[in-house]
């Protein structure tokens, strides 16, 4: 029994070790359920609060009701969650918290902010559900339309610098980013948004007119709607994009005065190239904003400041798909896409020796002097991406 009480306290300051992070947020939501739980059981305020019910979304059957006194509570804790993750995680490590997102590619910023703001979406949904008797499919839409759409809307955000151009402008010019870096996450989007307009319509069509009780048809149609339209257009901006070959990968390396790798960029064409306003993609497909504002004369270079995780490394990762499809999940080299849509794969012919390793003045070199024949960015942060 005595030694009860050690191996006790040795559990607990096991599992306060593993939820240290997290234990204040989670102390902080469970507060605020019970500061919000005992406002409305003191003042008899439970009525305010309705009872909510789980339903099958095909079925319609009744899984779970949460009465009112539990709404009360979920509320009140998620609240507190809310609160307790922004004064405990979010304010005491804010400028790391932003410079790890400066550094997460763009398609992952879209994606996660788009879920953010489909999730606050299907929650006024829901709450308008419990009042006015919103069916579950129409919150399941619209959480399905606000994604996409609110992705796709990050993605063509503002490109232009301070009033340089106007909105239409800068939203042409993020289209033509995405649909020449980002063809499959717009294909995705633009698929996504078909699919579910489609579903919608025969959903309603069947209820009208063919007075069925299922949503089967319509998730059919919304499935074969996004799949057939999603190749339609990417095997468009596929079409449409050609690399050219007038850039290439003049040298690597890393300055003993700065945090960060270089990438020198040379002009081998006869032209100047406009790079302002220009995207970065590495061999992993992962998107990263240029930062160099000017024109690139004939035989000049320029030098891209490369985050810690872009690659340079050739990548031939590639999905076999049905109906002879090939979905790549990497390239050769790096491309750079300007504002006026034209795709420069950086060629790397003249750093790279025969047996694939770097040569001459232009291999990769980091700051001792050390070549770095993978081509990898050497272990140290950090590029500011958009």
């Amino acid at each position: 029994m005595l030694n009860l009480f050690p191996k006790l306290r040795s559990k607990i300051k096991g599992v306060r070790k593993k939820l240290g992070p997290v234990l204040p947020v989670i102390l902080t939501a469970l507060l605020g359920a019970l500061l919000l739980w005992g406002t409305g059981y003191l003042f008899d305020l439970f009525w305010l609060a309705p009872a909510a019910d789980i339903n099958g979304v095909f079925s319609g059957t009744t899984y779970l009701t949460i009465s009112p006194s539990g709404v009360t509570a979920l509320v009140g804790f998620l609240l507190g969650a809310l609160a307790g993750t922004w004064y405990f995680a979010y304010r005491p490590n804010r400028e790391t918290v932003m410079e790890y997102w400066a550094q997460v590619p763009t398609w992952t910023q879209a994606t996660l902010i788009g879920l953010a703001g489909a999730l606050a979406v299907t929650a006024g949904l829901f709450a308008v559900q419990v009042y006015w008797g919103l069916s579950d499919l129409t919150v399941v839409s619209g959480f399905l339309l606000v994604w996409p759409a609110s992705t796709g809307m990050v993605i063509l955000r503002r490109r232009c610098i301070g009033d340089d151009c106007p909105p239409k402008t800068s939203m042409r010019i993020g289209y033509t980013h995405a649909k020449g870096l980002e063809s499959r996450t717009m294909a995705i989007i633009l698929g996504s948004l078909v699919g579910v307009f489609g579903g919608l319509l025969t959903w309603y069509l069947s209820i009208r007119i063919g007075n069925w009780g299922t949503a089967l048809p319509a998730v059919v149609v919304a499935v074969l709607l996004w799949a057939g339209v999603t190749l339609v257009i990417y095997n468009r901006y596929d079409e449409q994009t050609a690399e050219r070959t007038n850039l290439a990968i003049a040298g690597v390396n890393r300055p003993k005065t700065r945090d960060t790798w270089e990438l020198h960029i040379k002009n081998e064409s006869s032209d100047s190239i406009d790079l302002s306003l220009a995207k970065i993609r590495d061999t992993e497909f992962d998107l990263y904003k240029f930062g160099v504002d000017t024109t690139l004369g004939p035989g000049e270079t320029c030098t891209f400041n490369a985050p810690e995780g872009f690659r340079l490394a050739p990548n031939d990762d590639s999905w076999e798909l049905p109906l002879g499809y090939t979905l790549k999940q990497g390239s050769e080299t790096p491309a750079i896409l300007t504002r006026t849509g034209e795709m420069y794969g950086l060629q790397r012919d003249q750093l790279d020796g025969p047996d694939g390793g770097p040569t001459g003045a232009r291999a990769d070199v980091t700051a001792t002097g050390q070549s770095n024949p993978s081509g990898e960015a050497p272990e140290t942060p950090a590029s500011t991406q958009d």
